[in-house]
C-alpha cells in the first residue's frame, strides 16, 4: 500500500513539473517543441530556422510545379556528394519570368543544408535563384512540398500568382545561301527550249534530204 501510494506520488508530481514548464513557455513565448519551418523540405545536413517570408524574400523565381522527372550526377575531383536536375511541370507563377517548363538543380552534400532529389509526381512550391538554365534551389531556399498551408502563405506575400504559359514554338528558320539569287524562269527553262529547237532543226534536215531523193 505504501508502496503504491508513493507512485501516485511520484506520478504527480511529474504532472505538476510537466505543467510548471508548459505554464513558463507559454508566457515567455518559447515552443516546447522546436516546429518544423512552414518552408521546409525535409531536408538533409543542420539547416538553419527559415519562414516563408525569408524563402520569398530571397527567392528571384516562385512557383508551383509537379516534378516529372529528375537525372543524378555525383561530383567529381574528390568531392562528396551530387546534384539532381528536376523537369518540372509548372501551374502556377508567383515571381519570375518562366513557361510551364521548368527545370530545377538541387543538390545533396553530406553535412550541409540540402534538398537531395525531390520526389517525382510530387508537386512543390519552389523558391529559387538562377537565371533558370537551370533554377536552383538550395536547402535554405524555402522549397517544400505544395500543402495548402504553404500555399496560403504565399499568396498573402505575393498574391494570386498567375497560370503558367505553354512555351511559345521555335520557328522555323530559312539560311540564305550567300550570293546565291533565284533562278528565272527562263533560265530554268532554257535547256528545255534548246533541245526542242535541235529537234526542230533535225526535222527539217531529215524532211530536206528526203525531198532531194
Amino acid at each position: 500500500m505504501i508502496c503504491f501510494h508513493g507512485r501516485v506520488l511520484d506520478r504527480l508530481d511529474r504532472l505538476r513539473a510537466a505543467a510548471a514548464t508548459a505554464l513558463v513557455a507559454a508566457v515567455v513565448g518559447v515552443p516546447l517543441v522546436a516546429p518544423a519551418g512552414p518552408a521546409a523540405a525535409a531536408p538533409t545536413g543542420p539547416c538553419p530556422q527559415q519562414t516563408v517570408q525569408d524563402g520569398t524574400r530571397g527567392a528571384r523565381a516562385v512557383f508551383i510545379g509537379t516534378v516529372e522527372e529528375s537525372t543524378r550526377e555525383d561530383r567529381t575531383g574528390g568531392q562528396r556528394g551530387a546534384t539532381f536536375d528536376h523537369v518540372v511541370t509548372v501551374s502556377r507563377v508567383y515571381r519570375g519570368s518562366l513557361t510551364s517548363d521548368a527545370r530545377v538543380r538541387t543538390d545533396i552534400t553530406p553535412g550541409q543544408c540540402s534538398l537531395g532529389r525531390l520526389t517525382t509526381g510530387e508537386e512543390y512550391v519552389f523558391m529559387v535563384v538562377g537565371d533558370g538554365n537551370p533554377w536552383v534551389a538550395v536547402g535554405t531556399s524555402g522549397t517544400a512540398p505544395a500543402t495548402a498551408r504553404l500555399v496560403a502563405q504565399v499568396e498573402r506575400l505575393l498574391g494570386a500568382g498567375d497560370p503558367a504559359v505553354a512555351p511559345t514554338p521555335e520557328a522555323a528558320e530559312i539560311t540564305r545561301v550567300a550570293d546565291a539569287e533565284p533562278r528565272s524562269f527562263s533560265r530554268l527553262a532554257a535547256p528545255g527550249f534548246a533541245l526542242v529547237l535541235l529537234g526542230l532543226l533535225g526535222l527539217v534536215v531529215v524532211r530536206g534530204l528526203g525531198s532531194r531523193r
